[in-house]
């Protein structure tokens, strides 16, 4: 039995959902808030129980773009309502090397693994040709009736990135990006110390270390992703214009859909 986080206001109130929350209620730097349930963040949605996927069908949930790579996805499948349109897109540019699959890891495979070099360079890379954050912006611009959720295994790194290009595509500063990044540190605490207590059976103490630094959320993980857009382009606006399209007037119109007025 998972501990139950106590209840962040931009949780969803599921019983099997995994650092689901809305980035509604973030506030952009000209003052304007983000309409509530419109965007979510989570990790996967393996474990959502009859009662959540009608929670999810009523909100209602209407996009799924799950992150994951395709073993991950076969092995923990996600379960879905009545409505729901699913897009499995990878974004991990270092699958090849590492992947979030954990019926994978040993403490043999981990032996030789530097969990902060690994993330480092994984920030690096996440923002920059990345289908599936182009998949996002399409479903961002071509707005259906419901909401969407974009998720990975956690909902932290591939879907902290993900969210931070769309907290900045809709006008909100840096403080703001890194504060919800942040927050995932306390909302994923409780399904965090489950999993480390199911892997502590079959991996040894400095496996199990490697493992907790990758799944901690730590502002130079973010940073480092930021840093690095603004050393490519010089600023987060070229950016999401060069990499994804996101100029001034798409982002205009995703404001007045998404913002509240």
């Amino acid at each position: 039995m998972i501990a139950q986080t106590p209840l962040h206001p931009s949780l969803a109130p599921l019983d099997g959902g995994i650092n689901f929350r809305d980035l509604g209620g973030n506030r952009v730097a000209d003052g304007r808030r983000i309409k509530r349930g419109l965007l979510f963040r989570s990790g996967s949605l393996e474990r959502l129980t009859e009662s959540d996927c009608a929670f999810l069908a009523g909100v209602p949930v209407r996009s799924v773009l799950d992150y994951r790579d395709a073993d991950e996805v076969q092995a923990k499948p996600d379960v879905l309502w009545l409505g729901a349109d699913y897009y499995n897109f990878p974004a991990n540019p270092l699958s090849n090397e590492v992947n979030a699959n954990l019926e994978k890891l040993t403490s043999e495979t981990l032996a030789g693994f530097n969990a902060q070099a690994f993330m480092l360079e994984l920030y690096r890379r996440l923002p920059f040709n990345n289908a599936a954050y182009r998949q996002l912006t399409q479903l961002l611009i071509t707005p259906q009736p419901g909401a969407i959720v974009q998720h990975c295994a956690v909902g932290k790194d591939r879907t902290g990135v993900g969210s931070a290009l769309v907290l900045l595509a809709l006008g909100a500063d840096e403080a703001t990006v890194v504060e919800d990044y942040l927050l995932t540190e306390t909302t994923l605490a409780a399904f965090r110390e489950h999993m480390l207590e199911q892997l502590s059976r079959r991996l040894n103490t400095a496996a199990l270390a490697q493992f907790a630094q990758v799944l901690s959320a730590r502002e130079e993980f973010l940073m480092t992703a930021l840093g690095c857009i603004r050393e490519q382009y010089g600023s987060a606006d070229r950016w999401l214009e060069s990499e994804y399209g996101l100029g001034q007037h798409q982002r205009e119109q995703l404001q007045a859909f998404y913002l509240e007025q």
